[in-house]
């Protein structure tokens, strides 16, 4: 059997070929097998998978409160919430709040502010389509973009 490789997607392998590197096609073809198509995932879908999964996960356990963030940028928020009380204790409200805005600073620009607790209140700014607030275990979270300051003088 000859296994071929060219330099690019899609990754076609045969059964009995060596797995391909994500970055090259195997094309063998001996006779009486079936060829098998198969695609190298990017990390942003990984990414997106995953949170696809913590999302279900979170079903009926996160309740959004209020919100004008897209869908997919809820599902966002409510998993790195849920990441970080994995990594954090309930009571380090402080670390929670900094692990997701240091997530979403990353994931969505810089500008995130991130509030974490039982009992808070606040008044502030923010730039549309990034707030959400939501509750998930005795935490409640508030998470949105800063708006860019306006000079009133």
């Amino acid at each position: 059997m000859t296994c071929l490789r060219s330099p690019s997607p899609p990754f076609i392998r045969s059964a009995g070929c060596p797995p391909a590197p994500t970055e090259s096609r195997t094309i063998a073809k001996p006779a009486g097998s079936c060829i098998v198509l198969e695609r190298a995932r990017p990390a942003r879908l990984e990414e997106e998978e995953e949170e696809r999964r913590s999302t279900r996960m979170l079903e009926g356990k996160a309740r959004v409160e209020d919100t004008d963030m897209p869908a997919r940028m809820q599902a966002a928020a409510t998993s790195a919430a849920s990441r970080a009380l994995d990594l954090f204790d309930v009571a380090d409200c402080r670390a929670i709040a900094g692990h997701i805005k240091t997530e979403f600073d990353k994931r969505y620009g810089v500008g995130w502010q991130c509030v974490v607790g039982a009992n808070f209140g606040c008044f502030f700014t923010h730039t549309s389509g990034t707030f959400i607030y939501f509750s998930l275990e005795r935490l409640s979270f508030l998470l949105f973009k800063a708006a860019a300051a306006v000079d009133a003088t």
